[in-house]
């Protein structure tokens, strides 16, 4: 019998804050909650999986510092981000949005509303 697999896919989250707070953050896929974990100012944060077949994999995460109200993102979304990660997505958090490196430009996006 044969099986597909593909190679794992590893999102890396870094605290990028420029007031250097503490990032708080929480991620999850419909299947996995990966639980709160705390970042200090340029620590990392790993998420490893096997993305889905049929392109369905999703991974969201809740970001939060000082008194802010918690903001959210989704770190990993197969159908958008497949091609552009190939196995590594790399965030880099600031205040104003997520961003990551896409074909050696930088590249940053808004929160999710």
């Amino acid at each position: 019998m044969l099986t597909l697999t593909w190679a794992d896919t590893h999102v890396f989250i870094t605290n990028s804050l420029e007031g250097k707070e503490d990032l708080h953050i929480h991620c999850k896929s419909k299947d996995d909650d990966l639980g709160p974990h705390v970042l200090r100012i340029n620590q990392t944060f790993k998420i490893t999986f096997e993305p889905n077949y049929f392109f369905g994999t999703l991974f969201f995460c809740s970001f939060q510092w000082g008194n802010c109200p918690f903001l959210y993102y989704d770190v990993y979304n197969q159908g958008k981000d497949y091609y552009k990660c190939d196995d590594d997505c790399t965030w880099y958090v600031h205040k104003d949005g997520p961003c990551r490196y896409e074909f050696q430009a930088r590249k940053c996006y808004a929160w999710n509303t």
